[in-house]
């Protein structure tokens, strides 16, 4: 059964289903609806102070979707996490199955985790195995228990929605990829940027190596622009786009350049993780996806400072989709922002 996914931003929800057919490498997919809600101002950043208004702005949105978007193929939906409350980390521990993995989990994960074990959620995955030292390197996820709550009883609010998965933002981002590529063991760094946070996966041989998220997404430069000006929000967003000039585009090319810079010292740290421990690390391209990954001249900076090819990614172009129903130069526009959407809502209730 097709999941419908939500991705649940700061100042967005995004919603997304897809007519999944077949399994392997004869699965059909095909684009049966998507969509965008704004969500009040301000609500999402302040739910663990008021997390009844932040329930409901979810549910509304999620009905909206539901309702305008016509994502009406699925009774469950998969939604994903991020933030300060979530917790991803590869750790290793002594060779186990994947299976008994959980059992043994919470207590090597325990060390790793700054709230106590009784308030998380725990998951994990096995990334690899050493058969002579007798460990393995395991993808540790855990997620405090209100925050999985709160999105369980947004659900509930809708009184249509059931909840089939909750997934991580990085990994749901990555899911789409591996989807999209799945003969692909190309070293590669995945980023997805949001309004508020900067999601870097990096991939080794194929595989999520290193996960790394950082607070600073495209809303800074609107901030910045804000301050910098003088202008309302939305006049500094219009500035950020270049559809509204200003008499010293200089100096907002400044706040552009200080924010990117950030971005591209977050992702060196990122890759400077990784070739810790494996010194050869070199990645062979760049992925962006997110709303922020469509500022203008991003992917050529990118690509000019690491020296590798950077991309956007729009997964919406690889499959099938109605052009009577979806304008393509609109699904081109929105493919990037829908990818974390995309790759939860490839999972089916079925296979949960």
């Amino acid at each position: 059964m097709s999941v419908i996914g939500f991705d649940i931003g700061t100042f967005a929800a995004k919603g997304l289903i897809l007519n999944i057919k077949g399994k392997g490498r004869s699965t059909s997919v095909t684009l049966a609806g998507l969509g965008i809600s704004q969500l009040p101002v301000g609500v999402m950043s302040q739910w663990e102070d008021q997390p009844i208004p932040a329930r409901n702005a979810m549910a509304n949105a999620m009905k909206t979707l539901t309702k305008v978007c016509k994502l009406v193929g699925g009774k469950f939906a998969a939604l994903s996490l991020s933030g300060e409350t979530m917790i991803i980390k590869k750790i290793t521990m002594p060779i186990t199955s994947q299976k008994e993995l959980r059992s043994s989990l919470a207590m090597e994960a325990e060390q790793y985790i700054p709230y106590p074990i009784n308030e998380v959620i725990i998951d994990g995955h096995i990334l690899g195995t050493d058969d002579q030292t007798g460990q393995m390197s395991v993808l540790l996820v855990a997620a405090r228990k209100d925050v999985v709550y709160n999105y369980i009883q947004a659900l509930a609010l809708t009184k249509t929605l059931k909840p089939a998965v909750i997934d991580v933002d990085a990994l749901a981002l990555f899911n789409a990829y591996d989807f999209i590529y799945p003969d692909s063991r190309e070293n590669a760094v995945l980023l997805d940027i949001g309004a508020n946070l900067l999601h870097i996966t990096v991939l080794y041989e194929g595989v999520p190596h290193t996960i790394k998220e950082e607070n600073v997404g495209g809303q800074r430069i609107t901030d910045d622009i804000e301050d910098a000006f003088g202008v309302t929000p939305d006049e500094a967003e219009a500035i950020k786009l270049g559809s509204l000039p200003v008499s010293n585009p200089y100096e907002v090319a400044e706040v552009v350049e200080r924010i990117v810079s950030n971005w591209e010292a977050a992702i060196e740290r990122a890759l400077e993780s990784i070739r810790a421990e494996i010194p050869e690390y070199k990645p062979g391209k760049l992925i962006l996806a997110g709303g922020s990954s469509l500022f203008k001249g991003l992917a050529g900076e990118f690509a000019k400072r690491f020296q590798i090819p950077a991309e956007i990614f729009n997964p919406l172009s690889h499959i099938k989709y109605n052009p009577k129903k979806f304008d393509p130069a609109y699904l081109d526009y929105i493919g990037p922002q829908m990818a974390v959407s995309f790759g939860l809502a490839i999972r089916k209730a079925e296979t949960l």
